[in-house]
């Protein structure tokens, strides 16, 4: 700790001694400048600069003689669609990377084939790199944002803020390449160590500045769906940008360049890994992320030639969406962002590395303690993005399955045969996400280099000891286990356990069930604690309900009655379908003054007290229509 403090202590000592002997060394400095300037080698040196120049533009001319036709042919296609807007974006920038890699080879070999007086060269190579710097983040940042072209615009931001973040990342990166730029040649050739220190602070405090701006304009909370608004209130994302700003900052400030260049790096990989899933759900319309309710669309393009093909390629990938069942929609996009969040890892590790000034032979054989840790971070990086590939795959196919069933269920009243899975693969998804992430943690202890071998026999201990000290919690584990192989109960049938346990399966965990009883409440109840279980809501029921009619009755009339109400009830569109065996009825009992017939129907489990209502309206509309009234009770007894 107390060499770093006295190492900051030192640079800040230093960077006020180049802010203090900077306007000085300057002003002398200037005087030479104009000498020199002034001098015959001055001037050559000038000329042979716009020589440069010229050549390089010559070249670059040339080239979009023949280039530009294809360039505004590319401007001109209409982008229906992001991934197309991508597709045209990346050719476009390939036209314009071209143009820029003639015009610096062309400048390049014209100043290493003229006699450039002492120390000049280094100076012309230097403006020629910064031209070309500033020209490719120009040409990525136009390609990325189009500020003009909403429909052309590869990420999800809207034209004004497309606008302001396009100038403040263009001159933060003009500050950043012209402090580290021009300070190397103020340091090296013209042996101005204190302007170059005072420069480069000048330039990183103002881009700072700039970033923590744009941290606060450009990124914030963002919408929120409905279940999102019911979970923690999120944390502002400009904060986070902020702090790591401010920190990459402060290291450069306070530390070696190493260590500045290093926590820059990481500041953005941080940052990329945050942004990258809307990013990517942006390119697929209409798909929803796997934390979001709300589908992440792009919004309508902002000029017209372009608005009705976008309408009619986002309807189209609407519908195919909702018609296509063999692939969740989800899938191709979320494989995407795991393949570009490693990417992004696995750049971040190897610009780690070119910022510590790692060799090569270190890079090739992997030697010294830093490349062996960087290889190992990668390898766990591998292991992660295998493991939420696999991830993606058990999950994407259980969802799909899980709403193909439910689909079916909401289609057809008949229970499903496949409803069990509705049971069964949402514990198998738990399951699976729990042994994955298992899996992960004791290989990316074993690539990290740690003995895992003491770790499992500790977790078995470990496990005896719960297992002896929770006995309660392995009976419920274990019956539960039995109750679901045993196919007992499914999430949405009605069970009974004892006198007071009963409801509707809404849940089932590893441990309990949950049950919703007729009359609202829900009950948690642990599977060790349900016993004998019964089901109400498996295969088929059988109805019977009694009707009392007058004692003087034709028992065969009421029968055959019952008997056609049945087949009438049979061929109905609205109860037909629910009936498993048709209603009837016969004479049961004979009290005094009353006739008990007794009724019966076989139907769908839970449907049975709608067939039943449906039966008492014919059976007391027919008794109607024969003048037969229901038993009152009561015995009338008649004298001679």
């Amino acid at each position: 700790m107390m060499p770093a403090l006295e190492q900051a202590k030192a640079q800040v000592q230093a960077l006020g001694v180049d802010l203090r002997l900077a306007p000085e060394e300057w002003l002398l400095f200037q005087d030479v400048l104009l000498e020199d300037l002034m001098s015959g080698s001055g001037v050559r040196a000038l000329t042979y600069g716009l020589i440069l120049l010229l050549i390089g533009g010559s070249v670059e001319w040339l080239y979009w003689s023949y280039a530009h036709g294809p360039l505004r042919a590319l401007q001109g296609l209409p982008a229906a669609s992001p991934r197309l807007a991508l597709s045209l974006g990346l050719r476009q920038l390939g036209l314009w990377l071209f143009g820029l890699f003639l015009f610096t080879l062309a400048s390049l070999a014209a100043s290493s084939a003229l006699a450039w007086p002492a120390g000049v060269q280094d100076m012309v190579v230097a403006i020629v790199l910064l031209l070309m710097v500033l020209r490719l983040a120009w040409s990525l940042l136009l390609t990325v944002l189009s500020p003009a072209r909403r429909s052309r615009r590869l990420a999800p931001i809207d034209s004004a803020k497309a606008r302001w973040m396009l100038g403040l990342l263009m001159l933060t990166i003009f500050l950043a390449a012209f402090g580290r730029i021009a300070g190397d040649l103020l340091e090296q050739s013209a042996k101005l160590p204190h302007s170059a220190g005072a420069l480069r602070f000048v330039c990183s405090t103002l881009a700072a500045l700039i970033l923590l701006a744009a941290s606060f304009a450009f990124f914030g909370r963002g919408p929120r769906s409905a279940r999102a608004r019911r979970k923690l209130p999120r944390f502002p994302m400009s904060f986070v940008v902020a702090v790591l700003v401010a920190a990459v900052y402060g290291f450069w400030l306070l530390s070696s360049a190493a260590l500045s260049a290093l926590a820059g790096v990481l500041a953005i990989v941080v940052v990329l890994q945050i942004v990258l899933r809307d990013w990517v759900f942006y390119f697929w319309p209409g798909v929803r992320s796997e934390d979001d309710d709300e589908p992440l669309a792009p919004a309508a393009p902002a000029d017209p030639q372009d608005a009705s093909a976008s309408s009619a390629q986002q309807a189209s990938d609407a519908q195919a969406l909702r018609t296509s069942g063999a692939v969740d929609p989800a899938l191709v996009p979320s494989i995407v962002l795991s393949a570009l969040r490693f990417l992004v890892a696995l750049l971040g590790l190897g610009a780690c590395a070119i910022a510590l000034d790692t060799p090569l032979s270190e890079l090739a054989t992997r030697q010294g303690p830093m490349m062996r840790f960087i290889f190992s971070l990668l390898g766990v990086a591998a292991l992660a993005l295998l493991a939420h590939l696999a991830w993606i795959a058990i999950r994407s196919s259980i969802d799909q399955r899980l709403r193909r069933i439910a689909a079916l269920n909401n289609a057809h009243d008949e229970p499903n045969p496949e409803a069990r899975l509705l049971t069964l693969l949402p514990l198998l998804r738990m399951s699976s996400a729990l042994a994955l992430g298992v899996m992960l943690v004791l290989s990316s202890l074993w690539a990290l280099g740690i003995e895992i071998t003491p770790l499992l026999a500790g977790a078995g201990v470990i496990g005896l000891a719960l297992g002896f000290g929770a006995q309660a919690l392995v009976r419920d584990v274990i019956a539960g286990i039995f109750f679901l192989v045993e196919d007992a109960f499914r999430i949405g049938e009605y069970i009974e356990a004892g006198a007071a346990t009963k409801g509707t399966v809404e849940r089932i965990t590893l441990r309990t069930v949950a049950l919703r009883h007729h009359n609202g409440p829900l009950h948690f109840v642990p599977y060790g604690a349900l016993g004998t279980v019964r089901n109400n809501s498996r295969d088929w029921v059988v109805e019977k309900f009694n009707i009392p009619l007058p004692i003087d009755v034709d028992s065969e009339t009421v029968r055959k009655m019952i008997k056609r109400i049945g087949e009438d009830m049979l061929q109905d569109v609205e109860v037909g379908h629910l009936l498993r065996e048709p209603l009837k009825g016969k004479l049961y009992r004979v009290d005094p003054g009353v006739k008990i017939f007794r009724c019966k129907f076989e139907t769908t489990p839970g449907k049975q007290f709608d067939v039943r209502a449906q039966a008492f309206k014919r059976i007391e509309a027919a008794l109607k229509a024969l003048g037969i009234g229901f038993a009152d009770g009561r015995q009338t007894v008649l004298l001679p």
